[in-house]
């Protein structure tokens, strides 16, 4: 059994940019997301472990629980960077191949593009 921990980091300004490899800023919000009970070797583990992250994903981005439509839209690039950095730092294949198959993982296009 594989076991993890990820430490999910996002701030709004730093979720709209594409840079990953740079360091978050201090002030940054973070969630601790405990995946140690996970085995990430079976797919039901994985899939546990995405909806964890998913969820602190969705804690730590600004308006992503926002009543109105376009606001909660508008953080989906935080999320999906917030999940992919958690993801990343884990450093499972089976996880980050779960992940790229997940919607929350691919923010919507805006039309005509």
């Amino acid at each position: 059994m594989v076991r993890f921990g990820a430490l999910l980091i996002c701030a709004y300004a730093s979720c709209a940019t594409t840079a990953f490899a740079t360091q978050p800023e201090p002030d940054t919000p973070r969630l601790t997301v405990s995946i140690s009970d996970l085995n990430l070797n079976d797919s039901k583990g994985v899939s546990v472990a995405y909806r964890r992250i998913e969820w602190a994903a969705q804690r730590v981005c600004p308006l992503a629980d926002s009543a109105d439509y376009w606001l909660r839209v508008s953080a989906e690039p935080c999320i999906a960077q917030a999940i992919g950095r958690a993801i990343e730092s884990i450093g499972s294949p089976e996880l980050a191949a779960y992940a790229r198959s997940q919607r929350s993982f691919r923010p919507a296009q805006p039309a005509g593009s």
